[in-house]
């Protein structure tokens, strides 16, 4: 019985240094890089806010909520699981001026300019910061902002990373609508 306890712990202890030699090869679900975005769509280890002083109250904003991190400007709305970021990284087409998917469906799409698709308060409404390491939920969508400048947005199975120096879109396996992720360089 004493043997098998040995053989038991010595597996355990085997498991254990697997697992912290794997975490630490692994990199952070949190982006780091200046050159891109981050890729990992898991918002989890980011810290919540209160969602309250992010919403417009303004009619023409229906229910809006706003915010901004370095040059990027977000909303989240006015529809569930729909979100939309004022952007134009370096990996995007020509002639965009943002990104955003709507709904469960559809998305993510760059927004083109001329279109009726807002993205930002109609009002006076002073967008707040939200602070790098900090994520906000609301109606089925969670942004998160790795650092200042880079946005993270997802609803269950659609969403977007983007920056100024690249985008990187999440969608269904096999799914067609929605724009393209930019091609890899080899």
């Amino acid at each position: 019985m004493r043997a098998s306890n040995l053989a038991r712990v010595g597996a355990t202890t085997i498991v254990l240094i697997v697992a912290a030699l794997i975490a630490t090869l692994m990199p952070s679900s949190v982006g780091t890089s200046d050159a891109a975005p981050p890729t990992s769509f898991d918002l989890s280890g980011y810290r919540a806010v209160n969602a309250t002083p992010y919403r417009s109250l303004a009619y023409a904003d229906n229910g809006r909520h706003f915010f901004r991190t370095g040059s990027v400007l977000c909303q989240i709305g006015p529809s569930a699981s729909a979100a939309a970021c004022r952007v134009k990284p370096r990996t995007a087409p020509p002639g965009v001026v943002g990104v955003a998917f709507s709904g469960e469906t559809q998305g993510p799409y760059w927004v083109r300019p001329r279109t009726t698709f807002r993205i930002g308060p109609a009002g006076r409404f002073r967008v707040p910061t939200l602070k790098a390491g900090s994520r906000i939920t609301v109606a089925n969508v969670t942004c998160a902002v790795p650092r200042a400048g880079k946005v993270i947005c997802r609803n269950w199975n659609r969403g977007f990373a983007v920056s100024r120096s690249a985008h990187r879109f999440l969608y269904p396996r096999g799914d067609r609508a929605h724009d393209g992720n930019p091609k890899v360089r080899a």
